[in-house]
């Protein structure tokens, strides 16, 4: 069965919810990386949502537009609290002050923009909610691999001999 919007929304929101949770109380070795999938995931939900969702839902309708508004507001919340948390020092009170801030951030946004969206596509014919969904999700990939993490990109080895090959030639 293909994913409809709001599950696909719901997995992003629990992600993210569940590598904030993670950041609550770090692991050193695995900082990194929970960091890395909480901003490249925050990011690339962030800008699908506002390309795909917000564009195909907004047009003609006023309170959805305040109200989509209102979610753009949610996200750069989300992001200054992702920033401040990054400028705190891991393990730290202000650390896991800040990372369930966060969290609460994400839960907000979470409730209100699912209740939202589910208001405007029971409006919606099957269809249509399903070229959304299969829209969101192609936006939400093409957002990741547009973005870098913040630590070394493993090289496949086959791209590793070819570059060495060349090196070596």
């Amino acid at each position: 069965m293909v994913p409809s919007l709001l599950q696909l929304l719901r997995r992003d929101h629990d992600e993210l919810e569940l590598g904030l949770r993670a950041l609550v109380r770090p692991r050193a070795g695995e900082l990194r990386n929970v960091i890395d999938g909480v901003r490249l995931g925050l990011a690339a939900h962030m800008e699908a949502e506002d390309i795909v969702v917000d564009v195909a839902l907004a047009p003609g309708n006023a309170d959805l537009a305040r109200a989509i508004a209102e979610r753009h507001a949610d996200h750069r919340e989300q992001d200054r609290g992702l920033a401040a948390l990054l400028r705190s020092h891991p393990g730290t009170s202000l650390w896991r002050d800040r990372a369930l801030h966060l969290i609460a951030l994400v839960r907000r946004h979470r409730d209100t923009s699912e209740a939202l969206l589910g208001q405007a596509l029971a409006q919606l014919q099957p269809d249509q909610v399903a070229r959304l969904a299969g829209a969101f999700a192609t936006e939400r990939m093409r957002q990741l691999a547009m973005l870098v993490p913040s630590g070394p990109i493993p090289m496949p080895d086959e791209l590793r001999e070819m570059v060495q090959q060349q090196v070596s030639a």
